[in-house]
């Protein structure tokens, strides 16, 4: 017995409309692809380079126009950081920094507490004078337990001293609290780009790019890095 008409001519209406959502789908997905590819073709400037950027004051390895710029943001009192330093920065800095390839900035990330506010400032006091990266040095080699007070005034003066600065000027750009607000400022700069721990690194190249290497990371992470921005 052959059934009704009404039923296939609803068969076919639903068929037809089935065919006409599939084709909104694909026509809105062809369209979401374009615009996607659009906006990556025209490069947006990352956010983050509104923090990434080399300021008077900061402390740097290399020509300051190098074309790519290693930034970390350490913790003088960070065991990690100390780790880094020891086993990893010498190598970045010889490869890389000294062959003219990048160059480095260190800014502070101060989490730990009063000893790491202490020591960085200590570090732009000494920077007056020529001696930041010395007294970089002197604290991660001397570097005790967290907040155990091994960053206290009487060691800190102690490092200046033997590195011949003139104590009259470091005194007063420590005791005068003269780079707490650069302290303060790099510790919100690293809350804006998303800072949970240290190190942090961001590796800033040709066009802005920027890529960000969380971590005691080894020596081969940086030159790939480098490598990829300068051949790219």
């Amino acid at each position: 017995m052959m059934k009704s008409g009404r039923g296939d001519n609803r068969k076919v209406a639903i068929g037809v409309a089935a065919i006409a959502v599939v084709g909104a789908i694909l026509v809105l997905a062809l369209y979401q692809i374009q615009n996607s590819s659009r906006v990556t073709s025209t490069g947006a400037p990352d956010p983050r380079l509104a923090y990434l950027t080399i300021l008077p004051g900061y402390a740097v390895l290399g020509p300051r126009n190098a074309t790519v710029t290693i930034f970390e943001f350490g913790d003088f009192q960070c065991p990690t950081c100390d780790n880094w330093f020891k086993t990893q920065e010498p190598q970045v800095l010889q490869n890389l920094v000294d062959t003219g390839r990048a160059n480095f900035v260190w800014r502070d990330f101060e989490y730990y507490g009063i000893d790491s506010t202490n020591a960085s400032q200590a570090a732009y006091a000494a920077g007056e004078q020529g001696k930041f990266w010395q007294f970089y040095d002197l604290l991660y080699t001397n570097q005790g337990g967290i907040n155990s007070g091994w960053a206290n005034k009487a060691n800190l003066f102690g490092f200046a001293q033997s590195l011949g600065l003139n104590m009259t000027q470091f005194g007063s750009s420590f005791n005068g609290g003269k780079y707490l607000n650069m302290v303060t400022t790099n510790f919100n700069d690293g809350k804006k780009l998303g800072i949970t721990g240290t190190p942090t690194f961001f590796v800033v190249g040709p066009h802005g790019k920027v890529v960000e290497i969380i971590g005691s990371q080894p020596y081969s992470v940086f030159q790939d890095t480098v490598n990829s921005m300068l051949n790219g």
